[in-house]
């Protein structure tokens, strides 16, 4: 009897330590969505499961909206960012944050004052604003503004594609890959 009482008991440890690793390997990832995504749905439909998401409108501001989410959960490191671009801006929130935009959005430098040691990691999945010099100078901008290191994707596939690849030059350190990677 006590044999059994102790395999009931240590598979029941294994199996909660197993869940809650995989809870918490999820609890530091937040995927922001802009309500313009034209793969909005699809993409939703297809997260894993725990991931927290942040749907961006055009009725308030959308840094503005990501750093008070940043703010209230202090557990989230990686963000996970699908907006449409084009060559020179991206489009989050009903704004088209070109260079211009950039320079003057008050709410990238409110970022940056969120910033306690280590850089939130920042995975953008659109395809036209890394293609070009001035997408990647833009990238630059918004990780130098934000302390965020980026990595925008580098080819026009599905996003949930796991072999999807992403550029890391305007990163300090590595980011880890796709979320839809299991």
């Amino acid at each position: 009897m006590k044999t059994i009482i102790k395999t009931i008991f240590s598979t029941f440890i294994i199996l909660l330590v197993l869940g809650c690793g995989k809870v918490m390997a999820q609890t530091n990832i937040l995927v922001v969505i802009d309500q313009d995504y034209t793969k909005k749905n699809e993409v939703l439909s297809q997260l894993p499961s725990g991931v927290a998401v942040l749907q961006l409108k055009s009725t308030s501001n959308p840094w503005k909206d990501i750093r008070e989410k940043l703010t209230s959960d202090k557990d989230l490191k990686q963000i996970h960012l699908f907006a449409e671009s084009r060559y020179n801006s991206l489009l989050m929130g009903g704004t088209e944050y070109n260079a211009d935009k950039v320079q003057s959005e008050f709410e990238l430098s409110m970022l940056e004052g969120i910033y306690t040691g280590t850089h939130y990691q920042l995975l953008l999945y659109t395809c036209n604003l890394p293609s070009n010099p001035e997408g990647l100078e833009l990238i630059k901008d918004l990780g130098n503004r934000t302390y965020f290191n980026i990595a925008a994707s580098t080819n026009c596939i599905e996003e949930s594609d796991h072999d999807l690849n992403f550029d890391y030059t305007t990163l300090d350190q590595p980011i880890a890959g796709s979320i839809f990677k299991n």
